[in-house]
């Protein structure tokens, strides 16, 4: 943990202090004025045959291959949505790191990245301890904690107008560090709430990554995925939004929907030529499911003759059998977030409503504030902080929430 009641302006004093000894080749680090932490990581950064400067940038294609070969691509949206619009109104950066240190994605305040970019703190550069010395990002994943650095403490002298907070993200299933999410720029980077705001994202994150499990155990049947990162996918394959569209409705319907209800569910504006387009849609669906002879779509009415496992039908399922917990790792906004089919947009606000009534219900203050996060809620937050303990640390934080979301 970071320490969050402490006084920044002397600690980045002592820093430039420490920098000015350094500079003079005479000084011991032991007996440099820093925070323990900060000296270890300098101790640990020096040790590198090398004086830091720009860092390191991965070419265009080779960060594209980076995005799209790390888990991390699948927690990316949870944080653009948890910490991105926040972050821009206050001037702040987002940035969101993998293992050795190579910030995959960035993104805020157009006027701070304008600037960060100026000394590397760009998408695809790389501020690990090996590359640029101590900064929160890098200091997270060395030592496995949420961390806080200011401005001096930084060992890039280029950035030592910029303040971070980090904390390090891992694999829930496995317990290995992946990666570290990153809040960059001015004072209220450091600020007090900054690292339990990142620590709740992460929480978060972390619960998204649990979902690939949850599809495995059900690797010998269908299961059409609907939150998958790069689009909606079937047993694994991919499948155009289209295509999601319509299985996720008909499967929501076992009964089957004649072809004017089928067409009033996909089409925001019915017209002449809705039918003649659906029936095209449903050939080439009919010939994309064609390598399994047991997936037929029945027609008159239009209906799936097996059985088809979505992430909505099991939501539903966990909400019925009272798992909340599964029902809210099964609920992230971004359930074919793209589609604004009517019979879509209601499925997902049939879902959004039952699940945030089950939260108000019985939910623990933790499931309570992880709703309420998500889908920027006070009522939900509200009702956490009636369930927090008086002496919780994290009250503050709720409260400073709640009347950001007020208004």
């Amino acid at each position: 943990m970071g320490e969050t009641g402490m006084d920044w302006s002397a600690a980045a004093s002592q820093a430039r202090k420490a920098h000015e000894l350094l500079g003079s080749h005479l000084a011991d680090l032991d007996a440099l004025p820093l925070r323990s932490v900060v000296r270890e990581s300098w101790r640990r950064s020096l040790s590198n045959p090398f004086q830091f400067s720009y860092p390191s940038m991965l070419s265009d294609d080779s960060l594209r291959l980076a995005r799209e070969r790390s888990e991390l691509q699948r927690i990316w949206p949870v944080f653009e949505k948890l910490l991105v619009p926040a972050a821009s109104d206050a001037n702040l950066l987002v940035a969101l790191a993998d293992a050795q240190g190579t910030l995959l994605w960035v993104a805020g305040n157009h006027g701070a990245m304008d600037g960060a970019e100026n000394v590397g703190f760009s998408a695809g550069a790389n501020w690990g301890e090996s590359s640029v010395g101590t900064s929160a990002p890098g200091l997270a994943l060395a030592t496995g904690s949420g961390v806080q650095v200011s401005g001096a403490e930084h060992l890039y002298e280029h950035v030592h107008h910029l303040n971070c907070s980090a904390v390090p993200i891992r694999n829930p299933r496995t317990g290995r560090t992946i990666g570290a999410v990153d809040l960059t720029g001015g004072a209220d980077a450091i600020a007090v709430h900054s690292l339990p705001l990142l620590q709740a994202a992460v929480a978060a994150a972390e619960g998204q990554l649990l979902l690939p499990s949850l599809a495995e155990e059900r690797a010998d049947e269908d299961f059409l995925d609907l939150c998958a990162s790069d689009g909606p996918r079937l047993s694994g394959k991919p499948l155009s939004l289209r295509h999601a569209e319509i299985l996720t409705i008909l499967a929501a319907h076992p009964r089957g929907l004649n072809s004017a209800q089928l067409v009033e569910e996909l089409f925001e504006q019915p017209d002449n030529a809705s039918e003649g387009t659906l029936r095209s849609e449903l050939v080439r669906l009919r010939k994309a499911l064609a390598d399994s002879p047991d997936r037929r779509i029945a027609a008159r009415p239009y209906r799936l003759e097996w059985e088809l496992q979505t992430t909505l039908t099991m939501l539903w399922q966990a909400m019925e059998e009272g798992d909340l917990e599964r029902a809210l790792q099964l609920y992230p906004a971004e359930i074919l977030v793209r589609s604004q089919a009517p019979g879509i947009v209601a499925l997902r606000y049939r879902a959004q409503i039952a699940l945030r009534e089950m939260v108000l219900d019985r939910g623990t203050a933790q499931q309570l504030l992880r709703l309420g996060r998500q889908s920027a809620d006070s009522q939900l937050l509200l009702a956490a902080l009636r369930e927090l303990p008086l002496d919780s640390p994290a009250r503050s934080l709720v409260v400073a929430e709640i009347e950001a979301l007020d208004g």
